[in-house]
C-alpha cells in the first residue's frame, strides 16, 4: 500500500480544492494538512453539560446563555463561515475557514464528525453542539502553543467514567469524578490559547485579544498586580461589569450545590461585547451584560478651542480613550465589528451645523465617520471582509489599553449664528454592520443594535 501514498495524496488535495471534503476524514488525514497537530477524541468520552448541572447550578446556567455555549449555533459565524468558505478557491484559504471550525466546533472538529464549513451543521448533535462546554474546558491539559486551539485535552471514559476536572481550587473534592487544581486555568494564557488568532496560511493576526493583553499596562509581569482576563470577564455579573474602569470585587458563593462557601467564585457568564447573538437566542441577561460592558469600556472628553466668533471657521475635539478595556478597542474579528463617533453640532435654533457619524435609511454609517477597526487586504493589496483572503493588515486605528486618540471636527460659524452651538458626541458600537447581516442572512438578518459606548455633551459660546 506504501506505494500508492503519493496518489492518495494528490486526490486528498484535489478534494480540497472542489470543496468535496469527507465528513468522514481520518484525524491522520487532517493531522497531514499541516495545521492540526492534536489527538483524536471520541464524542463519547465526554460528559454533557446538563450532567455538570446537577452539582454546579449556578454556573450551569451562567454558561448557559454564554456565547461559548453558542459558539456553534451563532446564526451568523454559521452564515459567514459557510459564505467565506465559498470564495476560499485556494487550499490556505479552504484550511483557514476550517480553522474557524477547530475553534467554534472543537470537539466536533477533533472527533471528526464535522471537519469544515462545507459540511453540513445540522447533522452535529448532543454533545459536539454544545460549541465550548464544561467537560471540554476543564479537561484542557496541555498547551503546545499559544493561540490557534493550541492545546490538548485528557477526557475520561464517559458519564461512567468521568475525567479528572481541572480548576482553579487546590482543596477540590467530588464523590462523581476526580478533581485536581490547575494554574493554566488561573491565567490569561489559558484565555490565549484560542483568543489568538492568525492566518493558517499567510499567518496575518485576525484576533490578537490575548496578545494586546499581554503588551498592555494590566500585564505588569508580577501575579500580585496583574489583571487577567478572568479577573474582569469571570468575575462579572448584572450589575457590576468589572471592567477596568470599575470595581471588579469577589464574588462569595458556592463552586458546587453542596460544596463549601468561598470567598471568590469564578462566573462563568463569559461577557464580551456580542448583544446579538445572546439576543436572538433569548438570553436577555447575557445581552445586558454585554451593554453593561461596552458601557463601561471607554470615556470621551470634549476639547474646545480658546474662543469662537461669528463667520469664522472653528474646531472641536473629542479625546476617546479606552479606559476599561484590558484589549484594543475594539478587539477580535475588527474587522467586521463598528465603533464610531456620531458627532452632531445644532445651533440655538435647532439647526445642524456639523453632523458625521450618522446612521442612514438603510443602516449603514456615514462614510465619512471616524471608525475604529482593523482593515484586512488581500495579495493584491485590495481591501476584504472575508478572512479567508487575508494576505496583509492595510490599516489598524484602533485604541490599545489605557491609551487615547484625538479627533478633530471642523466647521463654520455663519454671520447670523445665534450662540450657543450645542455639541453631542457618542462613541457607538455595533457587532457587525446591517449590510454584512443582511448578506449573510437575507430576510431572516436581525436588525443589528447599536450601543452608545460613551457620549460627552457641551455648549460653545461666541
Amino acid at each position: 500500500m506504501k506505494k500508492y501514498t503519493p496518489l492518495i495524496s494528490i486526490i486528498i488535495f484535489f478534494s480540497i480544492s472542489l470543496l468535496c471534503y469527507s465528513e468522514g476524514q481520518t484525524m491522520r488525514e487532517i493531522e497531514n494538512m499541516g495545521i492540526f497537530d492534536f489527538k483524536s477524541v471520541k464524542i463519547k468520552d465526554f460528559i454533557s453539560p446538563e450532567v455538570c448541572a446537577d452539582c454546579h447550578t449556578q454556573i450551569f446556567d451562567q454558561w448557559k446563555g454564554s456565547m461559548h455555549s453558542k459558539a456553534f449555533t451563532d446564526p451568523i459565524w454559521r452564515a459567514a463561515t459557510k459564505l467565506f468558505m465559498v470564495d476560499a478557491t485556494t487550499e490556505g484559504q479552504q484550511l483557514e475557514m476550517k480553522a474557524c471550525v477547530k475553534c467554534h466546533v472543537p470537539l466536533g472538529f477533533r472527533a471528526t464528525v464535522i471537519t469544515s464549513p462545507a459540511g453540513d451543521y445540522d447533522k452535529l448533535q448532543d454533545i459536539s453542539a454544545q460549541g465550548i462546554f464544561c467537560n471540554w474546558c476543564h479537561n484542557i491539559n496541555e498547551v503546545k502553543h499559544l493561540g490557534d486551539a493550541g492545546y490538548e485535552v485528557e477526557p475520561g471514559d464517559g458519564e461512567e467514567n468521568p475525567s479528572t476536572m481541572l480548576g482553579p481550587f487546590k482543596d477540590s473534592k467530588s464523590s462523581y469524578h476526580p478533581s485536581k487544581y490547575s494554574e493554566l486555568h488561573t491565567k490569561s494564557d489559558f484565555c490565549g490559547i484560542c483568543h489568538n488568532v492568525s492566518h493558517v496560511s499567510t499567518k496575518v493576526p485576525i484576533e490578537s485579544t490575548y496578545e494586546e493583553w499581554k503588551k498592555s499596562v494590566y500585564n505588569t509581569l508580577d501575579p500580585s498586580t496583574t489583571v487577567t482576563c478572568q479577573d474582569c470577564h469571570m468575575r462579572q455579573r448584572p450589575g457590576i461589569p468589572a471592567t477596568g474602569s470599575t470595581e471588579r470585587p469577589d464574588n462569595p458563593g458556592k463552586a458546587c450545590d453542596t460544596g463549601p462557601e468561598r470567598k471568590h467564585i469564578w462566573t462563568h457568564y463569559f461577557v464580551g461585547g456580542n448583544a446579538v447573538v445572546t439576543s436572538l437566542q433569548n438570553n436577555q441577561v447575557h445581552a445586558d451584560m454585554a451593554v453593561e460592558r461596552l458601557q463601561n469600556a471607554a470615556s470621551l472628553e470634549l476639547i474646545k478651542n480658546s474662543s469662537y466668533s461669528k463667520n469664522s471657521s472653528a474646531m472641536v475635539q473629542v479625546k476617546v480613550t479606552n479606559s476599561g478595556a484590558g484589549h484594543y478597542l475594539p478587539t477580535g474579528l475588527s474587522e467586521l465589528r463598528e465603533m464610531w463617533l456620531d458627532v452632531k453640532i445644532t445651533d440655538s435654533s435647532g439647526n445642524e451645523i456639523l453632523r458625521s457619524g450618522a446612521i442612514d435609511d438603510r443602516g449603514e454609517i456615514d462614510k465619512k465617520a471616524v471608525r475604529y477597526y482593523t482593515q484586512l487586504g488581500n495579495k493584491k493589496g485590495e481591501p476584504v471582509i472575508n478572512v479567508a483572503l487575508a494576505d496583509r493588515i492595510l490599516s489598524d486605528n484602533r485604541i490599545p489599553p489605557k491609551s487615547s486618540v484625538i479627533e478633530s471636527y471642523s466647521f463654520n460659524i455663519p454671520a447670523d449664528a445665534v450662540s450657543p452651538f450645542t455639541v453631542d458626541i457618542r462613541l457607538r458600537y455595533r457587532s457587525l454592520s446591517q449590510g454584512i447581516a443582511t448578506a449573510l442572512m437575507g430576510v431572516y438578518a436581525p436588525k443589528i443594535p447599536v450601543i452608545d459606548m460613551a457620549e460627552v455633551k457641551g455648549k460653545l459660546e461666541f
